[in-house]
């Protein structure tokens, strides 16, 4: 590596993941007379017929510089498990150990000595003119976030081509991650964050202000740059006493009349899935317990980041 390099041999630094900025969406209400709606879904579904779930990781610390550059090592996952007899298995999983760091300050040769293939040192493309470590680290960051939404997408797309038996797949995320998601017919996406907000101030609040099994009306996000999908909100666990956005998760389904059919199904399927209870997670009021197996499944395959 040469004199320049500097290891850490401690844990080293982990670098907090990019908020992703807060926004407002456009949206098309395509259920109803047009106007936003909030309504019951009904009683929790006897049986989910969610049978795949799909979740992935990330994790990174910065393991060393050289001069100035730091450089990030990382472990990126995803995995979709299916449930069998309330058992979880490994259907899939695709995992990769990586390096972060700006290829035009630092050319990717220096680093292979370390023991990483070519494929597995990720560009972080920072501005060569000016760099600052802390921001450095930042864009290193990003950039392993992208590769685990590649990593995530490459999976999603591989059961969509195999469309394995009957049972429907739910994504932690949006399930505009991969567009042959979206002609499958067979997957739902469930989204946590709401820093994009996607309804006006009046609507919002309707929102806001549901309690556990009531959803909106559906909508069509307006997103030039991503797959259509229909989408609504729904609260899957009561509100009261806790922040507005407790258990309020964003769902996603396909563009299609078939959605709007099943919307109340797949609703009652989800909150199905409310029990058991994802704890000790604190994310528990909205992450659901199939969703938690696949990261904990993950994070007992992730391996001692140590570079030297």
């Amino acid at each position: 590596m040469g004199g320049d390099w500097r290891p850490i041999h401690t844990a080293g630094p982990q670098v907090d993941p990019p908020l992703e900025p807060t926004a407002f969406g456009e949206v098309e209400i395509v259920e109803g007379d047009g106007g936003l709606q909030v309504r019951q879904v009904g009683a929790m579904a006897e049986e989910s017929r969610f049978e795949f779930f799909l979740d992935g990781i990330e994790h990174t610390h910065i393991c060393g510089y050289v001069g100035i550059v730091p450089i990030l090592h990382g472990y990126v996952a995803a995995v979709i498990r299916q449930r069998s007899d309330r058992t979880f298995l490994t259907w899939n999983v695709i995992e990769q150990e990586v390096l972060a760091f700006p290829h035009a300050l630092l050319r990717p040769d220096r680093l292979l000595e370390l023991g990483f293939p070519r494929e597995a040192l990720i560009d972080s493309e920072a501005d060569a003119a000016s760099p600052h470590p802390i921001k450095l680290a930042e864009d290193e960051r990003a950039a392993v976030k992208l590769h685990r939404a590649l990593i995530e997408r490459r999976l999603a797309r591989r059961w969509a081509d195999e469309r394995p038996g009957e049972g429907w797949l739910l994504v932690d995320g949006r399930l505009a991650i991969e567009p042959a998601l979206l002609k499958s017919g067979r997957a739902i996406g469930l989204v946590k964050s709401h820093r994009t907000q996607y309804l006006g101030p009046a609507d919002m609040r309707e929102v806001l202000e549901m309690g556990c099994g009531y959803r909106s009306s559906v909508f069509k996000p307006v997103r030039p740059a991503v797959g259509e999908v229909y989408s609504w909100y729904l609260r899957l666990r009561p509100p009261g006493g806790h922040d507005i956005y407790w258990a309020l998760a964003r769902i996603e389904g396909r563009a299609e009349a078939e959605t709007l059919e099943l919307v109340d199904q797949v609703s009652r399927w989800l909150l199905t899935e409310t029990a058991p209870l994802a704890l000790p997670d604190p994310r528990w009021h909205v992450l659901l317990y199939p969703i938690r197996d696949c990261e904990s499944y993950l994070r007992s395959r992730m391996p001692t980041l140590e570079v030297s």
